[in-house]
């Protein structure tokens, strides 16, 4: 990867928590799952309150974007927008409208990556 990507993305996640920057690298270089995971938690944790931010270190498959960590459309633009950047993907916005919870989100990114879901 060239140095002015890296750079790039470093930038954009330079507000999400500590170690959500390596952990993308991680599964860049290396394709690995958990690190993907630790990635899309940490996108999350920047886009939700603080308040909110436990819910993601416990069991989060069946977390509610809305009712659970107060995602609202605004919210899950920024996100979709900031996941599509740092994996070189594109979400389909008609397919998005189905994405509820954390388990969806997972599935759906593993699925446009070509991952075992």
């Amino acid at each position: 990867m060239k140095e002015e990507k890296i750079i790039e993305l470093k930038d954009l996640l330079k507000r999400c928590p500590v170690g959500t920057f390596e952990s993308l690298m991680l599964y860049l270089e290396k394709r690995d799952l958990a690190a993907l995971e630790i990635f899309i938690v940490g996108v999350l944790k920047r886009h939700i309150e603080p308040e909110y931010e436990q819910l993601l270190d416990g069991e989060r498959a069946g977390l509610s974007f809305i009712d659970d960590l107060g995602i609202d459309s605004m919210g899950m633009m920024e996100i979709v927008m900031m996941v599509e950047e740092c994996l070189d993907i594109q979400l389909e916005n008609r397919e998005l409208m189905q994405i509820q919870t954390f388990s969806d989100l997972d599935t759906y990114i593993r699925g446009q990556l070509d991952l075992p879901v």
